[in-house]
This record gives C-alpha cells, sequence and structure tokens, in this order.
C-alpha cells in the first residue's frame, strides 16, 4: 500500500503541494518577523502606544479619579478597573478579579521598549504594559506608582463575535491549495488514460486506441503511441505472414519428398530417409511453434478443459506402449482450468518424452501427477534417470541447448523440446521449473493460472 502511494503521480503532487505551502507559511512568518523587527518600526508603534498611555494617564490623573474613569467608560467602548491604596473600583460589577488576570508583556511589546540610556521618554511607559487575553476580550494593564489600572476591550456586557481570521485563512488557504491540486491534476490527467491504453496495447490488444482529447505535449504522446501501435500491429502481422509463407515453402517439398520416398525400392535407405524428413519436419513444426509463443500477444485459444480427463487421455493415446513406464497419480476431485488444451497436452507430451527418453534399462518409471493449488494448477513430471548438473539444469529450456547428445537411447533429439515447454507455460502466465541432479533423475514442475 505504501509503495502504490510512493508511485502515485497524484500523491507526489499532493505532497508537493503541503511542502510548499509549509514553506511558504515559514517564509511569510519570517518576512513578517523580519518587518516587524526594524527599528523604525519599533520607534512609531512605540511612539503611538506611549503616546495612548499618556493620554490615559492624563485623563485619569494621579491619583486615579474614579469620576474621570466613569466619563471614559461613557465615552469609549471600555471598561476600566483601579486597584490601588485607598480604592477597589470597576466600572462593571462582572469585571474579573486580578487574580484571573495574569498580566504578561507581549514579545511584541518587550521588542519596542527603550531604555533610559537611549533618552526616549516617551518609551518609558511602554515598559509598565501587560496584556491578557481571557473570554475572548483584550485586558490591557498600566502601572501608575502604587496603582494598576486595567482596560479591557469591548466592554464586559458585550459578548465579542468569535475571532474568525485563522480560520478563515485557513478555509482560504486549503481551498486555493485544492484548486492548484485539481488544476494540475487537470493538466496530468490524461496521463491516467495513457497509462491503462498502454497496458490494454501491452496485454494484446492492438486494435485499441488511446483517446487524445488535448493538443499539448500529452496528446502528442497519446498521438506516438497510437501511431506506435499500429507499426507494433503492422510488423506482427507481416511476422504472422512471414511464418505462415515459411511452413507452406518448407513443408511442400519435404511431403513431396515422403512421397517420392514411397516409391523407393531400397527399404532401409527409404526408411532412413524418411526418418530424417519426420525430423526436420518436426524441428520446422517446433521452431513455428516456439516462435509464435515467443511473444505477450501469443494466441491462444483457451477451453474449460477437465485436467485429469486430458492427462488420461494423453497417457492412453500417446504412451500406450509405455504403460509400464508411465504412473499416473491424479486427485479424486476433477481439477477444472481455462487452457488451450491442444499446447498443453504438447507441453505434457514433450516432457514425458524426454523423461522416457533421458531414463535408463531398469530404473523406475515416469510419474506424471496434477493437483489444484489455490487458483494455480500444477503438473508435475519425475523422472529416475541419469539427471543433470546444475548448469545444465538452468540451461535446459533454451533452443537447442543439449547436455549430452548420446544420453537418450534413441536419438540426442533436437533440443527444442523443453524451450518449447517453456513458451507454452509463459504463453499461459505461468513458469515451467526443473529440479534435477546427477545420478538422481529430474523433476520438472510446470504451475499455471487456472484462469484464463
Amino acid at each position: 500500500m505504501i509503495a502504490r502511494i510512493t508511485r502515485s503521480l497524484s500523491a507526489r503532487l499532493l505532497g508537493i503541494f503541503l511542502i510548499t505551502s509549509l514553506v511558504y507559511a515559514l517564509a511569510s512568518r519570517a518576512a513578517v518577523d523580519l518587518v516587524l523587527d526594524r527599528d523604525y518600526l519599533r520607534e512609531v508603534i512605540g511612539a503611538h502606544m506611549a503616546l495612548h498611555t499618556n493620554y490615559v494617564l492624563r485623563d485619569l490623573g494621579y491619583p486615579p479619579s474614579v469620576e474621570r474613569a466613569q466619563a471614559l467608560v461613557n465615552t469609549n467602548p471600555i471598561d476600566i478597573r483601579i486597584d490601588g491604596p485607598g480604592v477597589q473600583w470597576a466600572s462593571d460589577p462582572e469585571f474579573p478579579g486580578l487574580d484571573k488576570l495574569d498580566f504578561e508583556p507581549s514579545e511584541f511589546i518587550e521588542g519596542l521598549e527603550i531604555s533610559r540610556a537611549d533618552g526616549r521618554e516617551w518609551g518609558l511607559p511602554i515598559a509598565e504594559l501587560g496584556f491578557y487575553r481571557y473570554d475572548r476580550h483584550s485586558y490591557t494593564q498600566i502601572v501608575e506608582g502604587d496603582y494598576r489600572i486595567s482596560v479591557v476591550t469591548p466592554k464586559i456586557a458585550e459578548t465579542p463575535p468569535p475571532n474568525l481570521a485563522w480560520p478563515a485563512i485557513g478555509l482560504i488557504s486549503v481551498l486555493v491549495l485544492a484548486a492548484c491540486y485539481f488544476a494540475v491534476r487537470w493538466l496530468v490527467y490524461p496521463l491516467t488514460w495513457i497509462k491503462a491504453g498502454a497496458d490494454r496495447i501491452g496485454s494484446g490488444d492492438l486494435d485499441y486506441r488511446i483517446p487524445v482529447a488535448r493538443k499539448d505535449e500529452l496528446g502528442e504522446l497519446t498521438s506516438d503511441i497510437n501511431q506506435m501501435a499500429d507499426d507494433v500491429q503492422e510488423m506482427l502481422e507481416a511476422k504472422r505472414q512471414l511464418l505462415l509463407a515459411i511452413s507452406h515453402e518448407l513443408r511442400s517439398p519435404l511431403t513431396r519428398t515422403k512421397v517420392a520416398l514411397e516409391l523407393m525400392d531400397d527399404e532401409t535407405t527409404r526408411q532412413n530417409v524418411l526418418e530424417d524428413v519426420q525430423e526436420m519436419e518436426q524441428l520446422i513444426h517446433d521452431l513455428l511453434e516456439g516462435e509464435q509463443l515467443n511473444t505477450r500477444h501469443a494466441p491462444l485459444q483457451t477451453t474449460a478443459v477437465d485436467v485429469n480427463d486430458m492427462l488420461q487421455q494423453l497417457v492412453a493415446s500417446e504412451f500406450a506402449g509405455d504403460g509400464d513406464n508411465v504412473s499416473l497419480e491424479l486427485p479424486a476431485q476433477p481439477i477444472s482450468a481455462e487452457l488451450d488444451a491442444v499446447r498443453v497436452r504438447l507441453l505434457v507430451k514433450n516432457l514425458l518424452t524426454n523423461a522416457l527418453c533421458h531414463t535408463p534399462d531398469g530404473a523406475p518409471g515416469v510419474e506424471l501427477s496434477a493437483r489444484q493449488a489455490g487458483d494455480r494448477l500444477q503438473i508435475r513430471v519425475k523422472d529416475h534417470g541419469v539427471g543433470m548438473s546444475p548448469g545444465d539444469a538452468e540451461r535446459a529450456t533454451e533452443p537447442f541447448y543439449r547436455a549430452d547428445l548420446s544420453r537418450c537411447r534413441d536419438t540426442g533429439g533436437l533440443g527444442l523440446g523443453l524451450y518449447l515447454c517453456r513458451r507454452i507455460a509463459e504463453a499461459h502466465g505461468g513458469r515451467l521449473q526443473i529440479d534435477s541432479a546427477e545420478g538422481q533423475g529430474t523433476e520438472v514442475t510446470v504451475t499455471l493460472p487456472r484462469q484464463a
């Protein structure tokens, strides 16, 4: 699942947008901090805040006058609380006590403070300011001598609306990010069609063409893939025609040769030449069949097959004379699979022929078995012959490879049997595995999917 997500172009795009948003937010915060950290801005804001504080202190007088404070409350949207020697007054009875208000200077105000050494007298009141946020109200405390003057805005009796600034900014950011993401996703969406089309064409559906919905680079890429499919289809058709022509041109003189051999008087010569002609016919058949299967687009004629019945008929018809040398082991329950029955019969026939050929006289017979393993079919052919070395077993399915021409009792073979078996297995989406050891025989296991 994780690998699939990391390979997804959409997931990568989303990750890029998230990282970009995070970097943008951090850079924006750093830029704001850099601007606010300028000395001239501190001086301007500090001067205004000091001036405002001086106005409040001047209007209240010293010691602070309750009457003047009430006048300020009546003309401004604020409430005031005065705490000091001989006075504990609040413009609203609900004004929180000092035990609930933990005033402290803000980081920004600390940056605005100017020491006495600078000679900036307007900066002195800034050091006496404290701030606190409580119950959605903003509190400011001014220390003047022994008195603490607390100012709140808006009034205690008023319930300020919720601060939607940050949620709004967050929502807008998400919407902008989503819009950018879907815009880029729209731009690259044809890649989904291209991938699906490439999968269909690669699986053999050469008549399929990817829809061209754009006139940009992706549209040009789509057109190039469709053109490539046209070229591949033409090449495969030309190859098929060539195979048919070779088959016809080679088999026709061989057929005439066989007819001519029937008219020969010398039986020994006639039989020898006839065997050579038959060997050439088999060679041509195996070469053409192997070449047809040596592609992802091999035309298999798959049908529902009863594997047990197919193997029983194969042994009975093709190996009747070797009945004692072939033992068949099948499960009690039928095994059904979608296979190209003709080619799978040829596969098993080649394996049995090869196993019998390499089994010396007096050795135990060849074992043929089949079993169902989930959604896979396994066919096993085991002999007790001379076996092969690991190197020979690894190369045994190469065309024309023979480890020892003298191993077979009757003939060294053409070296195409196991090669053709491997091609048939791979054309079905399966595999052929050879396990062998010298002097211990050879076991060949063919694994095929039960569903086409």
